[in-house]
Order: C-alpha cells, then structure tokens, then sequence
C-alpha cells in the first residue's frame, strides 16, 4: 500500500541537509502488511531509515511488530536519462509556448522552469516496510531519515534600523532556503551547525551510488543505524543555534 506520512518535524542543518521525521496512522489486517513511502527524495540516506511502532492499544505490543524495512536508491543513470528527456521535452515545449493562451503559456514556463533545475536527488528513493500483526489494529508509525542536500539549509540574517535619535535597532533573522523539489509545510522546523560529512571513510554507501541495491535491514539492525550519531550530535548542536 501507497502511503504519504505527514512530515511533523525538520531538523535543517546550516551546511545543508537534514532530518526527516514523519508519522502515519496506519489500520492494520491480520497477517503480512506492506508499505510503501511515498516522496522519499533520492538524496535520503538508506543508513538511516528508522521506524518506530506507537502502539495505540498498549496491549498489541504483543501482536504488532516491524519485520523489515527495505530501502534502496534509483538508479542515477537511468534517473539522468529521465531528466535529460524531461528537460528536451521542456524546451520543446517553451518553443511552442507563443501559440498558447496567456494563462496557459504560465502554467507551461512555470513547469518547464522546474524541470530545467531538476537533478538527481529530486528523484524519488525507496522506503518499505513490512508490519506482522496476529490481528488487526491501529499503530501509529514515525519515519526517520537523514537527507543529505545542500539545497535546502539556513542561515542568519540581520537587519539594522536606525532612526532620527541615532538609535539602532538590531533585528535578527532565521532564513530557510529550499531549493529542491520536495515541499515542507506546516512542520515543526529545528535548526544545527552541522556540515555533511565530504570523506568516503565511513561505511556505508556513498548516497548517489549507481546500481544500488535495494538494502533490506531486520528491525533490530535498524536501531543500531550510522546516521544516529548524527542525530545525536544535532541534538546536541541546537542550542547553538543564534
């Protein structure tokens, strides 16, 4: 089954990126209940896919149960093929644009526009799971996940009013730029001093690896997942925050 959990909260990082948190309720059959995340943005990191399970009947503890997550990134030169026909496709389009209504021909530019700055990480990654219940009931799931783009960051801002008197004052300002294609509204925002990691030391894969495999992780080795030492340390750094 589709489903498009509610993005409650954003941890925006200064260097760029951040952390995802989602939340669904979900009515469950007994037996064998697959999902399937929808907009999970391609520059997610697999690494740090968590799910956690709220029971709402404290006594399906014993009947609910994640089995398994399945995670994995498309494909990035097919996905480039994709966007390179898109964008011929787009200017196709915009040469043929003068024989449309004026209303028409915005609607048109305004598509073609996003498709000219479209790249691989506005493509779409894979995050499943699979919930095993011995009858059915209502769980509440929050999804967690690391997203490593510099398009989307913060950073302060500061105005400086002065008036007749020669008295300033100083006015200062968080700025939240998202320049990638997926949208954020209505969410609790979180803001750290963090700059993703440039090594290839770590063990995991890099995020924009071609060919990669879907990553199929139990639910025990979900929890023990890289990414939350990052998650820690964002923690840690928001009390920073100016």
């Amino acid at each position: 089954m589709l489903i498009d959990p509610k993005v409650r909260k954003l941890d925006i990082f200064n260097g760029g990126g951040g952390i995802v948190e989602r939340e669904i309720r979900l009515s469950l059959n007994q037996g064998i209940n697959k999902f399937e995340i929808a907009n999970v943005p391609a520059s997610f990191d697999p690494n740090s896919a968590d799910i956690k399970l709220d029971y709402v009947n404290p006594e399906d503890k014993e009947y609910i149960s994640l089995q398994q997550t399945i995670v994995s990134l498309p494909d990035r030169n097919n996905s480039n093929q994709i966007i390179d026909r898109e964008k011929a496709a787009a200017n196709s389009i915009i040469s043929y644009a003068i024989d449309f209504t004026r209303e028409m021909r915005e609607k048109v530019s305004s598509i073609c526009e996003a498709s000219s700055y479209r790249t691989y990480a506005d493509m779409t990654g894979t995050f499943d799971f699979i919930i095993n219940a011995k009858r059915e009931g209502e769980i509440i799931v929050k999804i967690n996940y690391f997203v490593s783009d510099i398009r989307i960051k913060w950073e302060t801002t500061l105005n400086v009013n002065i008036d007749s008197n020669n008295k300033a004052e100083i006015e200062g300002f968080i700025v939240v730029d998202n320049q990638t294609a997926f949208t954020y509204e209505d969410v609790e925002l979180g803001f750290a001093i963090f700059e993703i990691p440039t090594d290839t030391t770590l063990d995991y894969p890099p995020l924009n690896a071609p060919n990669a495999e879907p990553i199929y992780f139990e639910s025990e080795q979900v929890q023990q997942a890289l990414p939350r030492k990052i998650m820690k340390r964002t923690q840690r750094l928001k009390n920073l925050m100016l």
